[in-house]
């Protein structure tokens, strides 16, 4: 469901929280952060952020190769 702490140094390359919050920051991540301020990632956003989920691009934003097909 969340991202260990493990995983979470492993994805920033930082382990002290303040250093993590300002690598997530800096690279447009979403995250919170829990009542005794553990920062929070869903590990579920990371498949999505990094391409890792089985989802496809969505149809508008694949080129359309065949209309430069045409112009030639």
């Amino acid at each position: 469901m969340f991202l260990t702490k493990d995983q979470l140094v492993e994805l920033t390359g930082r382990k002290r929280t303040s250093s993590q919050r300002k690598w997530l920051n800096d690279h447009c991540w979403r995250f919170e952060e829990n009542a005794v301020g553990r920062i929070i990632v869903l590990a579920a956003y990371v498949e999505a952020k990094l391409g890792c989920g089985q989802q496809q691009e969505p149809e508008a934003y694949r080129p359309n190769f065949e209309a430069l097909r045409k112009r030639i």
